[in-house]
């Protein structure tokens, strides 16, 4: 083949980028237009890291990055040629510009993502229905992989859009350097990229790659003499019959690509049919709950709070309840943080605060003086710059009194926003609301907050209380946080006391208020003030 280009000259004085390959991917010629383009790290005799047409196909364009640092991606076209009975590839190499007019690369446009030169979703859609329902699905497994980068947001927000782009342009040059030539990748979206994984016999082989991809992802980067470090998280499915639909494949490596950012990140994850069944129950949590507000599904329940030394009900907290049509015995400790994820948290918790209110003015006067209704408080919701003002607009329809009230937050806050978070319980601390700190020792425990925070309660998570009464460990640790809470003007909460045992021992380790089934279960309205009114009397 270099023979029959030196003797018609053509290739060496065309200004196009050509490049002459065996099946091998081995160099055999490469033109000055080539050498130009590549910055003369075109060598013959090297491998040129493109794909090539599969054996059923005698035409083949995508794009491949040569040089990891610039990032820039070059357009090709590789043509299965046979000469002298041996088969070769004649490549025709065009430099992507993306400040070139729409109207050059149309063609290009329609089928590639403009950033790094990979066949678009509608391209990847295609060419996966394609395998699913081919023969060769039931002889061989097919499977996608869907890979998100780790905390490329950061990137994005801290060093600008350009360095973002450039960074995802070598991730995807290192992605397909793991690919073979049967195999398929797109960049979905943003930091999203799709692989069509063929051909394969087992699960593992596709195991294997994944792995070998995250840990090329993982090494680090120099980009613009910047050095980056970045990891990344996949999802994998595969084809199991010839039936299977493409947009559905990708929905459930989406759905486990998510289940490994659970896990740490930097790893991957199998769908499987539980991970389904938890996103479907998801969804109609989240699908529902406006209807459920709408239908006066929710309720409140209230848990009184009790005073250890004068045996007197000293505030009350509230609890919110759904009873859900299609799910039963649905618990807050699973629709809460689904609620929070999607921020529909809001305008429960507005409800919440509304029905709360309302009900504490026939409440406090079974009550001891002094007494608050407690709500809690989503993270969510309070790092919000109008909670404040939203709150107070609560109160005054409700006619409420700050000194009545008693936010309940929990730990997470602080690691979101401490400067913000801070600033916010200030304020509402200086208006008179009253703010708890829940679940204590539970989550990232630092003892600063409680210098930090204008808190006046810590209330101890029931896993310390639980058992009190001879787990030596756990009176250890409920001492040394009352002592010190004691010691910065605040009181204790006991949170799950549910024995008379428990009972005394966290009388006898100082706390100040308890809470839990020993006393009172979470109660309805009415049968609250019928507990309160038997207690006053």
């Amino acid at each position: 083949m270099h023979q029959t280009c030196e003797r018609y000259e053509i290739f060496d004085n065309s200004r196009i980028a050509i490049v002459i390959v065996d099946s091998d991917r081995i160099v055999t010629f490469a033109n000055q237009g080539a050498q130009d383009l590549l910055a003369n790290k075109v060598d013959i005799g090297r491998q040129l890291g493109v794909h090539l047409p599969n054996d059923d196909k005698q035409f083949f364009s995508s794009s491949f990055q040569p040089n990891e640092i610039s990032g820039q991606p070059i357009y090709y076209c590789a043509i299965a040629v046979v000469d002298n009975g041996e088969q070769h590839f004649l490549i025709y190499l065009h430099p992507f510009n993306m400040k070139l007019s729409g109207t050059e690369h149309l063609p290009f446009l329609a089928q590639h993502d403009p950033l790094t030169g990979l066949p678009n979703r509608n391209q990847f859609i295609k060419r996966l229905q394609r395998h699913c329902s081919s023969d060769a699905c039931e002889k061989t497994l097919t499977a996608v992989v869907f890979i998100d980068l780790d905390g490329f947001k950061a990137i994005n927000d801290s060093l600008g859009h350009e360095m973002g782009d450039k960074l995802l342009q070598v991730v995807a040059g290192r992605i397909r350097n793991q690919l073979r030539n049967s195999d398929t990748l797109t960049r979905l979206s943003g930091d999203e990229f799709l692989i069509i994984l063929t051909g394969l016999e087992a699960r593992q082989d596709a195991a294997t790659v994944t792995q070998r991809i995250l840990d090329d992802l993982a090494r680090p980067y120099k980009i613009d003499s910047t050095d980056l470090y970045i990891t990344a998280s996949a999802g994998l499915t595969y084809c199991q019959d010839r039936t299977a639909r493409a947009e559905i494949m990708i929905q459930q490596a989406d759905i486990a690509m998510f289940e490994a950012k659970r896990a740490g990140r930097n790893t991957f994850q199998w769908f499987d049919k539980a991970l389904n069944d938890e996103v479907n129950r998801a969804l109609l949590i989240r699908n529902t709950v406006q209807k459920g507000l709408d239908k006066q599904q929710f309720h409140l329940v209230y848990q009184p709070q009790i005073c250890l030394e004068a045996e007197t009900v000293c505030g009350i907290e509230a609890l919110v309840r759904w009873r859900h049509p299609d799910i039963d015995g649905l618990s807050p400790a699973e629709f809460i943080p689904i609620l929070e994820s999607s921020g529909q948290i809001i305008p429960l918790s507005y409800w919440i605060m509304r029905q709360a209110f309302s009900d504490w003015h026939k409440i406090k006067p079974y009550l001891a003086e002094g007494a608050r209704v407690s709500v809690n408080v989503s993270t969510v919701h309070i790092s919000r710059s109008d909670f404040i003002e939203q709150l107070e607009r609560v109160m005054l329809e409700t006619n409420i009194k700050p000194s009545d009230i008693k936010l309940e937050i929990t730990e997470s806050m602080m690691l979101r926003n401490a400067q913000t978070a801070v600033a916010t319980l200030d304020k509402l601390a200086d208006k008179g609301i009253a703010i708890a700190l829940d679940d204590f020792g539970t989550g990232f425990s630092n003892l600063r907050y409680l210098t930090q925070m204008p808190i006046s309660d810590v209330k101890l998570d029931r896993s310390f209380i639980r058992d009190i009464d001879t787990h030596k460990a756990n009176q250890a640790i409920v001492r040394g946080i009352t002592s010190m809470s004691h010691e910065l003007g605040l009181k204790i909460v006991a949170e799950g006391v549910e024995t008379l045992s428990e009972k005394a021992e966290v009388k006898k380790l100082q706390a100040d208020i308890m809470q839990g089934y020993l006393e009172a279960t979470p109660l309805r309205f009415e049968p609250l003030i019928e507990f309160l009114t038997k207690r006053h009397q």
